[in-house]
């Protein structure tokens, strides 16, 4: 068997244009593709800095409790009867509220009470702990 010295061929470096073209591609690909979201904020106000210098009392006190449901100025109601009984307290007169937290409140019911409240009333809206 005979072996030719010119049948051995040298490998050719890589070129690494190709791959670089490739990479922006997907680069642009998957900027192009992709959503921007924006998350709603919600303010909170509490604590010292959001109490007023007279140191009126709040018109309204409100608790949240995930299993007994809302107590509005004590009175315990499902979720639905408390809105309507701060939308009735609103048109009233009642300016501020101040919602409680106690207990094993979770942020997001936190987060969907300030909602809701501020979504179906006009009342100024301050938390405690």
């Amino acid at each position: 068997m005979r072996i030719d010295a010119q049948a051995i061929h040298r490998r050719r470096p890589l070129s690494l244009t190709s791959l670089i073209d490739v990479i922006f591609l997907l680069l642009l690909f998957f900027m192009l593709s992709s959503t921007f979201t924006r998350f709603a904020k919600v303010e909170i106000s509490g604590g010292p800095a959001a109490t007023s210098a007279g140191g009126k009392t709040p018109d309204v006190l409100v608790r949240v409790d995930d299993a007994e449901g809302w107590r509005i100025n004590g009175l315990s109601l499902p979720e639905e009867e408390a809105i309507a009984e701060l939308a009735r307290l609103d048109e009233s007169g009642a300016d501020t509220a101040v919602l409680l937290v106690r207990g094993a409140l979770t942020s997001q019911a936190l987060v969907s009470a300030v909602e809701r409240i501020r979504k179906d009333t006009t009342l100024t809206l301050s938390i405690a702990r």
